[in-house]
């Protein structure tokens, strides 16, 4: 019984919370002045032109700024292949590739290895190539990169996730009993 009463107590507190807010915004709302454009002038033909303002008596220490537009830097969707880049440009190109141009990030991928064999991003950029061959379907190709990049950086993380996802296949269902 005594749940009635509660329940009406705190709807009207609801409702008297919420005309508090709705008076603060309209509040708010009155105090900003409207924003309109300068009323516009006829010219006349009568009146004299009037003189420009006068120059302050002090000249300020710096003189006004000048804003400079410059035109917008064209970028193209795809990166451009032939343009030499260094490592850390080729490897944000293969970032942004993903798996979106295989034969692109082939290239890239290769030209990286080719360009920064000892740099400490050259097995990421060996396991750009084997993904970019795997992502065009030459899976042979993909295998035999995975083996010559196990070869050459055992050690890395980029390796062991190509061992894990191409040299070393789970048995299938059929093959398990």
């Amino acid at each position: 019984m005594m749940r009635r009463p509660i329940s009406i107590a705190l709807s009207t507190a609801c409702v008297a919370v919420i005309a508090l807010l709705v008076a603060v915004v309209l509040k708010r709302e009155a105090d900003e002045p409207p924003v309109s454009a300068p009323p516009e002038q006829p010219a006349s033909v009568t009146e004299p032109a009037s003189e420009p303002p006068a120059a302050p008596e002090r000249p300020g220490p710096h003189p006004p700024a000048v804003v400079v537009s410059r035109p917008a830097v064209r970028t193209s969707a795809e990166p451009d292949a032939r343009k030499p880049s260094g490592e850390a440009a080729l490897l944000d190109q293969l970032h942004e590739l993903a798996g979106s141009n295989p034969p692109l990030s082939l290239k890239l991928a290769r030209e990286a290895v080719a360009r920064f064999p000892d740099s400490p991003n050259a097995p990421e950029f060996e396991w750009n190539v084997v993904k970019a061959l795997f992502n065009l379907r030459q899976l042979d190709d993909a295998a035999a990169e995975a083996r010559i990049m196990l070869s050459k950086y055992p050690d890395s993380y980029f390796t062991g996730d190509v061992v894990h996802h191409l040299l070393n296949h789970p048995p299938n269902p059929s093959d398990a009993q």
